[in-house]
């Protein structure tokens, strides 16, 4: 009769089950920390093979475990879990490996506990090769799931099932649930699970028979799951009394069945693609898979290379003596008799770098290659597979990239700029190369965060600086700022930040880029140029070329009656009056194009326009400044209100004298003129006088003296008009100017003139033409002006020239002053100025053989144009024509 095992006994039986066949690494311990059970994975991980382990104290096989490791087992054999996703085991051999563990107690039927088991996992590649990660990270997700594996046991004498915690798990019901036998086999999914389960525990029961079943449940919550079932029965005298096993929740291992077999379609995809080269050989370098990839980027025909060729026939010797080298090396071999081939038999490869690679052309390309050994059932090598990919484009990209990134070192030096990003999410600092110089920091220093940047900060400037982020964060916009920094030697500097903040899909920011450029020198030359200019004595206005203020001094603020912050960036306009603003953008964009230091408006008065509204007179000087930013103008601004009231009390009393003086000297010029005339034009006619009498006197004949009383006649009647002329002369320039004053239009004047000349119009052919649009009326004498315009076009015609059309063109224009100006232009005989210039005006002076011609006229005009303050002047050339401009006042 055999004799019941222990239940201890029992449960180490089925625990070393489970621990042999687990794929991970799981070891199974004593309370005395002495080995019960391993996986071969466990003995793998930790290079145990051939050593006797079981019965063996884990401290004794793993003497580098320290005391805390220990205190956390003990706490396990007390019941705890203790489990770590990563940590650095620091091996005897001075090796580190990393590792992850799930330690948690084993029990025994009795509940009580019979030791620990150990689920580890070696994670040094994942360290050591980031670029594995994410595959090496789906690896531990499965070793995870396989974990999932519980303890049952059906004690038939007592009618009671125990199940573990993982197994409770699995089926989603709580801790203290006590499964019975016929509820067990409910949670089998109805149908072929149920059936296989039922028949399967049925024929442990009355045949010992073992079962490994892949099953479907339903749990508690009504989830759907896929689980391992595998079970023994224990007889004593032929009867079965008990049935034990394991149960393992395959849920995700059927769901990466058919990921598998999706993977599988998407290698055999990648295989085929002519994207990517795929190249393996056998154990001798021959050539035994060659792809269509390969094909498109060698030039090779895989029907060429298969089973004949060796990669040396498009690799560059050089670089395969480099790869060799490199490999013997990383295995502690000699690199001079190293081959890869048989010399890497049962070790790991993995390597990935660029290639040159040779295609059959013999024109060559940039690979990037990664190299793995292929394996068989007993870890030996059987070959390599090389992955490439043709990389010309991106190594452009990189060239391209490394060299804007040398151009953006230099232009950060050359600016003393850096750049910066900041993680606000896990608070990572990134600093550019010259950031860290700017602060005196050593690149050394790994951990950047935002607190290593606020520790420079100046501590009177830490307020400012977290009040700005802050509102930035608040904002999702980055407020511009800048503040001083202390850095690392104690320096003390002057920073500029600039940034951009970068949001989620929910809108939170999440990150900031940005720069930060030292401003320390531009900030002391700021500060002496605004010294300078609060000492400058007068108001100082700086704008930019598009007219906007930047700056302004105190003396500005004052004489304006702004403050800085209400002009700036205001257009220089604001401090003009309205009607000077059209002509004052002109002249500031003529500056702009030609900057030089000047007087603005010289010989012209110029006003400022206060806050308040009132208008006071300035002098201003522009001068260029030179900036970073661009071209400036300083405009230095003078109040010279006193000046111009001292100024005007000075005009006041000039013109007052000027009035009395031009009154003197116009009564000297008219008896001046009165005298001349009655010299010139008196003296003859009564000298012809004196002398007729005296031939009248002495004459017998009567006949002779008949003759002699009509030229009597003759020169009294010329001595007659001289003295009308005169008077009349004398009487304009006598006359009250404010008297008889009308606005009358040029144009009716022109037309009553023609109306008087019809005869001579018509009779000469005469063409007169007319524009008065640009000053179409006067105020003014009209008998004055009607006596102006008769004679300068009868004159016109008059003198008209016999060759040609007579043409008179009259135009009446404005000036800069608003005074009204007329043209009287013609086409006739002309006169020679150079000799008759200085007479052109004078009495009785004629300067053509006319018979008409009576020298008058001219006379007149100007008299009468003079007595209303205006003046006359003539262009002329000799038979071309005459023009008289006339300027009134």
């Amino acid at each position: 009769m055999n004799k019941p095992k222990s239940n201890r006994k029992v449960q180490e039986e089925y625990n070393k089950i489970f621990i042999e066949q687990a794929p991970t690494a799981i070891a199974m311990l004593d309370n005395d920390m002495k080995y019960i059970a391993v996986s071969q994975r466990w003995l793998k991980d930790y290079k145990l093979e051939g050593q006797k382990i079981i019965g063996r104290s884990h401290y004794e096989i793993f003497p580098e475990i320290g005391d805390d490791w220990k205190e956390n087992h003990k706490k396990c054999l007390q019941g705890e879990i203790n489990k770590c996703d990563e940590a650095p085991f620091r091996r005897a051999d001075g090796s580190v490996q990393w590792i992850y563990w799930d330690v948690r107690p084993w029990y025994i039927t009795d509940g009580s506990i019979g030791g620990l088991i150990m689920h580890t996992g070696d994670i040094t590649h994942l360290k050591e090769k980031d670029l594995e990660k994410s595959r090496i990270e789906a690896i531990l997700e499965k070793t995870n799931e396989v974990a999932r594996i519980g303890t049952w046991e059906f004690n038939i004498i007592k009618n009671e099932i125990f199940w573990s915690k993982i197994i409770k798990e699995i089926h989603e019901v709580p801790e203290d649930y006590k499964p019975n036998f016929e509820e067990c086999l409910l949670f089998f999914k109805e149908g072929e699970s149920r059936e296989k389960a039922v028949n399967a525990t049925n024929n442990a029961l009355t045949k010992g028979t073992p079962f490994d079943l892949e099953l479907e449940i339903v749990t508690a919550k009504g989830n759907s799951r896929w689980v391992r079932a595998i079970g023994k029965s224990e007889t004593t005298e032929g009867k079965t009394n008990r049935l034990f096993g394991i149960f393992q929740d395959i849920s995700k291992i059927k769901l990466s069945e058919l990921a598998l077999d999706r993977a599988h379609s998407e290698l055999k995809a990648i295989f085929n693609s002519r994207s990517i080269a795929i190249i393996s050989t056998d154990k001798d370098g021959i050539i035994k898979n060659f792809n269509r990839g390969a094909e498109a980027l060698l030039g090779y025909k895989a029907n060429e290379v298969i089973g004949v060729k060796k990669p040396s026939v498009y690799l560059l010797e050089e670089e395969v003596k480099k790869f060799t080298k490199d490999i013997a090396e990383s295995f502690g071999k000699n690199a001079a008799n190293f081959n890869h081939y048989s010399d890497l038999a049962g070790r790991e490869l993995n390597d990935t770098r660029e290639w040159t690679y040779i295609r059959k052309d013999g024109s060559t390309f940039p690979a990037l290659c990664t190299l793995s050994a292929i394996k068989n059932s007993e870890g030996q090598n059987e070959g390599f597979i090389a992955v490439s990919t043709n990389i010309s484009e991106i190594k452009k990209v990189e060239n391209e990239l490394l060299r804007k990134n040398q151009m953006l070192n230099v232009a950060e030096k050359i600016t003393m700029m850096g750049n910066w990003q900041w993680d606000t999410i896990t608070n990572v600092v990134k600093w550019s190369k010259n950031l860290y110089s700017i602060f005196e920091l050593d690149e050394s220093q790994e951990e950047l965060t935002y607190d290593t940047y606020f520790s420079f900060v100046h501590p009177d400037d830490q307020k400012d600086v977290t009040t700005i982020v802050q509102q930035s964060i608040k904002d999702k916009k980055f407020h511009d700022f800048i503040h001083r920094i202390i850095t690392k030697t104690g320096k003390t500097k002057t920073v500029q930040l600039l940034a951009e903040i970068i949001t989620n899909d929910q809108g939170e920011v999440i990150e900031m880029i940005g720069t930060c450029q030292d401003v320390t020198e531009q900030k002391m030359a700021e500060k002496k140029f605004r010294g300078l200019l609060e000492s400058a004595p007068d108001a100082i206005v700086i704008v930019n070329a598009t007219g906007k203020i930047q700056l302004i001094n105190k003396q500005a603020e004052k004489l304006f009656g702004y403050q800085t912050e209400e002009l700036h960036n205001k257009p220089v306009e604001i401090l003009i009056p309205a009607r000077f603003t059209t002509k004052h953008t002109d002249d500031r964009k003529r500056f702009f194009l030609t900057p030089k230091t000047r007087i603005m408006g010289e010989g012209k008065e110029l006003y400022g326009l206060k806050k308040n509204g009132k208008e006071i007179p300035v002098q201003i000087s522009l001068s260029p400044l030179h900036t970073e930013e661009g071209l400036l103008v300083s405009a230095a601004i003078r109040d010279i209100t006193k000046q111009k009231l001292a100024e005007q009390k000075i005009i006041e009393s000039k013109e007052n004298l000027e009035i009395i003086a031009e009154k003197l000297r116009h009564q000297n010029k008219q008896l001046a003129d009165f005298t001349h005339i009655t010299s010139h034009n008196l003296r003859a006619p009564v000298s012809n006088l004196n002398a007729l009498l005296s031939l009248y006197k002495e004459g017998t004949n009567e006949v002779d003296k008949n003759d002699l009383f009509n030229k009597f006649e003759t020169v009294i009647h010329h001595l007659t008009s001289t003295l009308n002329t005169l008077m009349l002369a004398l009487k304009i320039e006598s006359e009250d100017l404010e008297e008889d004053l009308e606005t009358i239009r040029f144009e009716d004047i022109l037309h009553k003139t023609k109306e008087i000349l019809s005869g001579e119009i018509i009779n000469s052919g005469s063409v007169i033409d007319s524009d008065f649009s640009k000053c179409p009326k006067i105020k003014y004498k009209r008998i004055y002006l009607e006596s102006i315009f008769l004679n300068l076009i009868g004159n016109a015609i008059k003198y008209r020239s016999h060759l040609r059309t007579p043409e008179i063109c009259i135009e009446s224009a404005l000036t800069d002053e608003g005074k009204a100006v007329l043209t009287f232009k013609d086409n006739g005989l002309g006169i020679d100025l150079e000799r008759h210039g200085h007479k052109l005006f004078g009495l009785n002076k004629v300067f053509h053989r006319h018979p008409d011609a009576k020298g008058v006229g001219l006379f007149l005009t100007k008299t009468q144009i003079k007595a209303m303050g205006g003046h006359i002047s003539a262009t002329s050339k000799v038979d071309e024509g005459t023009t008289f401009t006339i300027n009134f006042n």
